[in-house]
């Protein structure tokens, strides 16, 4: 009879060049992931500092200049919501070849126009002060100042003029 011959214990095989490639790129991957663990939480805890920081400082000086800017949203809503055009109008339709603007200054708290013109003569202006006068939009007119300009040839004369405004 033959002779057979069992093993029971089988001989362990090295692994192969593929079974140490995959092994090695599972341990960097970790390397990898550990890393951007610490990292992640190096930053909470930086971030956790930064809040308690913010959380001792005082908040007042922040409050109060939130409050100022939330007073003056209304204001300058309504400051942007003004017509002027009822003014300009006014001025349009009372236009004289006699008198030239020289300034125009508008206040809506007051809801007035500052006239700074000149004139030929006198009566000229204030013929334009009763033209202003007429127009629909206009309260009042009045002719606060004159004054001669002495230094020109033609001697105009310049006249501030005060325009209240229907409201």
């Amino acid at each position: 009879m033959a002779r057979l011959d069992f093993d029971f214990h089988a001989r362990t095989r090295r692994p192969g060049n593929i079974a140490i490639v995959l092994a090695l790129a599972g341990v960097l991957a970790l390397g990898l992931s550990w890393n951007a663990l610490q990292t992640a939480r190096m930053r909470e805890a930086g971030l956790d500092l930064q809040i308690a920081a913010l959380e001792r400082t005082p908040l007042r000086p922040v409050a109060r200049q939130a409050a100022a800017q939330d007073a003056a949203i209304p204001r300058v809503l309504a400051q942007l919501a003004y017509s002027w055009q009822p003014a300009f109008a006014a001025l349009a339709a009372a236009r004289s070849d006699k008198i030239a603007l020289v300034a125009l200054d508008g206040s809506q708290a007051k809801s007035q126009l500052k006239l700074v013109a000149e004139a030929r003569r006198l009566a000229d202006a204030v013929d334009f002060v009763d033209a202003l006068q007429r127009q629909p939009a206009v309260k009042r007119a009045a002719l606060f100042q004159h004054e001669v300009q002495a230094d020109t040839a033609q001697q105009p004369v310049r006249v501030s003029i005060v325009v209240e405004l229907e409201s």
